[in-house]
């Protein structure tokens, strides 16, 4: 398991200059580096050490552009793919309007807007990127922050990967037993200018033991990083290493934790060994698309400690849902960034906290949770449709079966053929995916009652009654058979 820890680092006005020299050079090459490859030049390191002359630096350079340039690719293949779907879409459009009346008004925006998806797929290419941020950009262009400080912000970073050769760290940025880190500087040659920096850095009581373990090791990265804190420019070491994963003590033997994911908040339903719904609780979380990285980040952790808390409270493990983000159509920008937050942030951090903590984690097929939650267990529970679905989560972790209810295969049962079905008969949710689709045809959603021991079966009769009078339209009249074997025991 990764384990990154923060040190700040306090230099003197002499290392101070050096640091900054350090900070400008590295990201110079970065971005030279990245453009020498997006053009495919040959022979990119030895023009990079003809600048730097600091190999151990030159490879992290060439790794963080590979990785930046696989990321824009796949950018551009997903633009692709989504645009090529947006085109056959809209061809199907145009297609049916044509063989319904040649004439139709709507036609002409549909070419319209057809020429524009073909335009855009053709015109598409790898962007130019933005080093540092695009909102720190726009603060530059609009005069809001002086030169030098945009430039201090956007060079904010360099780093070190290493390589262990022959059991010896990289000695680029190295920890100290006096509390110090070493960092070399890209002068190699004898004079004023020291090779080599040892900066102070502060180690809180917290943070000894692990500063001891860090020194005992052979292989771990460090990235030195600079910000503004209250208009003060601060310093800081973020080393990174591999630790053992932690034994997991809190597993599925008496029950589970399901999770129901939101963007705004988190539900969990908390569920003995026999399926039994035992207690629930929510979650909120602010509109965290709107804020900057750093702060959505600790302000996610801090709400997703709730979560782990919860599982230490109830001794139980967690099932969550295995979403999947690889989508051929795309929302509004902000749900779009909702669902990027999740797939690059809330879920993997979750993961890693559960795994720090000993806390056994399973991951189930999202289908049709919440339609199974509000179909099935809404009447008896009486609660909303994500506090339903995150029991029907936990129930699916733990290995139960949701079968379809006896009244609801006899309503299908009435109905036969009259929808088709979009399931394969292989799939385990055909039922449901029948049922469901049914029921939103008819405009009859699920019902909800106050009282369910009292209400249940009444509402749910007239909720199958508009059903039916829908599928005989002739009479209007529902079969004499309705009400057999519904009311019994009523």
């Amino acid at each position: 398991m990764l384990t990154t820890i923060m040190f700040r680092l306090h230099p003197s006005e002499a290392q101070i200059n050096q640091l900054n020299e350090i900070f400008i050079i590295y990201n110079q090459m970065k971005r030279k580096g990245y453009q020498l490859f997006v053009h495919g030049a040959t022979g990119i390191q030895q023009k990079l050490m003809g600048i730097c002359h600091n190999n151990p630096y030159v490879n992290t350079i060439l790794i963080e552009n590979k990785t930046k340039l696989a990321q824009q690719k796949t950018w551009l293949e997903k633009q692709e793919k989504y645009l090529g779907h947006k085109i056959e879409v809209v061809k199907g459009k145009i297609t049916t309007l044509k063989e319904k009346d040649p004439k139709d008004r709507r036609l002409k925006g549909l070419y319209a807007h057809l020429s524009s998806l073909q335009s855009r797929g053709a015109a598409l290419a790898l962007q130019p990127i933005v080093f540092g941020t695009k909102s720190l950009l726009r603060e530059r262009i609009r005069g809001k922050i002086a030169r030098e400080e945009f430039k201090v912000r956007r060079d904010a970073s360099f780093g070190c990967v290493g390589k262990a050769q022959g059991g010896v760290q990289n000695n680029n940025l190295k920890f100290l037993p006096g509390e110090e880190l070493r960092i070399s500087t890209f002068h190699k040659a004898k004079g004023t200018i020291p090779k080599r920096i040892c900066v102070p850095l502060a180690v809180n009581p917290h943070q000894r033991a692990i500063f001891q373990e860090i020194l005992q090791l052979d292989n771990y990265t460090v990235v030195v990083k600079r910000k503004f804190v209250k208009r003060e420019l601060r310093y800081y070491a973020h080393v990174s290493y591999e630790t053992p994963e932690p034994i997991t003590r809190y597993r599925f033997k008496d029950g589970a934790i399901g999770l129901d994911f939101n963007y705004n908040f988190i539900i969990l339903a908390n569920i003995d060994k026999e399926g039994h719904f035992l207690s629930y609780q929510q979650i909120p979380f602010r509109n965290l698309h709107s804020y900057r990285k750093g702060r959505r980040d600790d302000y996610a952790s801090f709400r997703l400690d709730k979560v782990i808390q919860y599982c230490l409270n109830k001794g139980k493990g967690l099932i969550i849902e295995d979403l999947s983000f690889d989508q051929s159509f795309s929302y509004n920008k902000k749900r779009n960034r909702k669902l990027t937050q999740f797939k690059t942030s809330m879920l993997p951090r979750l993961e890693r906290k559960c795994a720090r903590h000993g806390i056994a984690v399973r991951k189930v097929h999202p289908a049709y949770t919440t339609i199974i939650g509000a179909l099935k267990y809404s009447w008896s529970l009486n609660f909303s449709d994500h506090v339903l679905a995150s029991y029907v989560i936990a129930r699916k972790g733990l290995g139960f079966v949701e079968d379809l209810p006896a009244c609801y295969e006899w309503v299908l049962a009435q109905v036969g053929d009259v929808l088709k079905p979009r399931l394969n008969p292989s799939s385990p949710y055909r039922q449901w995916a029948q049922l469901y689709d049914l029921f939103k045809h008819y405009g009859v959603t699920p019902f909800r009652s106050p009282d369910p021991a009292t209400n249940l079966k009444r509402n749910l009769l007239e909720s199958l009654n508009t059903v039916l009078d829908g599928l005989n339209p002739a009479t209007g009249v529902p079969p004499d058979n309705l009400t057999a074997g519904l009311l019994a025991g009523g």
